[in-house]
């Protein structure tokens, strides 16, 4: 999804309307972008359920690792259910391999989805460990296996999506959840910003939940990096690069503050002190054909740009600093306004720190001048943190999408104000886009399954979409 939200576009010399497709909201019940999501979940559900099916008749002399295994095939299968809602609402809810032998089972309604989730985050968090030890007893490393600070950051996402989305006013949950994982003191934010996302700093304590690339070979590789390196690395001559795909939009480039370390940019090329490549480029002249404005380079591969197609970039899905926003955001709506942004300034003070060592004094700390402090001033500033933290985390659509059911018009009003794809005299993006189809394929296969409004189809039955 994050093509689809307003901090960033498309290189404007893309030809790939598949690969374009999301910055325009594009997409069908037939589009790859909107298909793929659904498949990926569901393979991750197929081997859960495997495990959860076959893992505990297993005779093994090593049953700590068993009972770890089993719980984090627990909290795959609800993580995956999580996400699959949060695109497409209600899905077919399958919990066993004798389950997915039916080939026509129907969709669930949100809240069942939801409960299951519940049940699994809740009985992954009570058998997983706090921490991995160095191996899991078969030689294998456990950088990147799931932890109690994973289900808990999920049960957190989760009421909080409830909440927000969905306005079921489960803020305190979400705030509870969101501090378990502050209070466990297991977590930690990095001094230095850029420096969470390295591979020479795998496993750092901010990292809660990544998927995990070694750059070894191409079944714990990537090249997730790709869509953010410029292209006058040079694919077609062989010796590594990007596709230059992914650009931040002018108004989310902009709208950081001064001192924000987060949005710094390097002039000359590549620098290690940056968050973008200031003219797109890695060359210090920039050269028309090949910049297309600046890129991002929060992701950077250990070679740069040698071997492409191993890439050895984790993925962060759920990082300490989102911990910390969720408990702000939640405390706020729950009236504490002052709490949220005392959490707030946490996050602020990392932004104008630098590499660690600076010693700003921008971007200030909320609340030191004269700003407004309301709830909604708060909400918002939050939003707008959560924008600059998390940027090309995949976040950013789903907050729109979520902030739209609290303040109706927010989610198309801030595409048209702040991504081309939308400007004015351009029509408005269709608000039925807000939630995924469910892909053709899939209904072909079984007409027994509803589709999403809009997208035609059989319509659903109540509870399935959220309205």
């Amino acid at each position: 999804p994050e093509l689809a939200s307003d901090q960033t576009r498309a290189d404007t010399r893309e030809p790939n309307a598949g690969t374009y497709g999301p910055d325009r909201l594009t997409w069908s019940a037939l589009s790859g972008r909107a298909i793929v999501p659904f498949g990926t979940h569901y393979a991750v559900i197929t081997e859960a359920n495997l495990v959860l099916g076959k893992g505990p008749g297993i005779q093994t002399s090593n049953t700590v690792t068993k009972a770890y295994n089993l719980a984090e095939a627990r909290f795959l299968r609800g993580y995956a259910y999580l996400r699959l809602s949060k695109m497409y609402d209600g899905v077919p809810l399958l919990l066993s391999p004798e389950d997915q032998a039916n080939p026509s089972p129907t969709r669930a309604t949100v809240e069942q989805v939801h409960q299951s989730v519940i049940e699994d985050l809740t009985e992954a968090k009570a058998g997983l460990p706090a921490a991995w030890p160095g191996d899991d007893g078969y030689g294998n490393p456990t950088q990147g296996r799931v932890t109690k600070g994973a289900a808990e950051m999920a049960l957190a996402d989760l009421y909080l999506w409830r909440s927000s989305f969905m306005q079921t006013n489960q803020w305190q949950l979400a705030s509870d959840w969101a501090d378990s994982v502050i209070a466990s003191g297991l977590w930690a934010l990095n001094d230095d910003y850029i420096k969470t996302f390295l591979p020479s700093n795998k496993g750092n304590p901010e990292e809660i939940l990544v998927i995990t690339n070694s750059g070894v070979v191409d079944r714990t590789s990537n090249i997730f990096q790709l869509f953010y390196y410029p292209r006058d690395w040079g694919l077609d001559a062989g010796q590594g690069g990007g596709w230059g795909l992914i650009h931040p939009t002018d108004w989310f480039l902009s709208s950081y503050l001064p001192g924000d370390y987060r949005g710094s940019r390097g002039f000359e090329g590549y620098k290690t002190d940056s968050a973008y490549v200031a003219g797109g480029c890695g060359l210090t002249i920039c050269k028309d054909t090949l910049g297309d404005g600046p890129m991002p380079y929060k992701y950077r591969k250990s070679d740069n740009g040698a071997t492409w197609w191993l890439g050895d970039v984790d993925i962060p899905l759920y990082r300490y600093a989102e911990a910390l926003l969720i408990y702000a955001e939640a405390q706020n709506e729950l009236g504490n306004t002052g709490v949220a942004v005392q959490y707030l300034n946490l996050i602020r003070a990392r932004a104008r720190k630098g590499t660690g060592a600076q010693a700003r004094t921008q971007p200030h700390d909320y609340g030191t001048a004269g700003e407004a402090m309301d709830k909604l001033s708060v909400r918002e500033a939050i939003f707008m943190e959560r924008a600059w933290e998390f940027a090309f985390e995949a976040k950013r659509w789903f907050d729109l999408v979520r902030r739209d059911a609290e303040d109706p018009g927010y989610w198309a009003n801030s595409l048209i104000a702040h991504d081309p794809s939308f400007a004015p005299p351009k029509p408005a993006p269709d608000a039925y886009k807000k939630r995924w189809p469910i892909p053709n394929a899939q209904i072909k296969a079984n007409p027994a399954l509803c589709q999403n409004p809009g997208y035609g189809g059989k319509a659903c039955p109540p509870g399935v979409t959220v309205p």
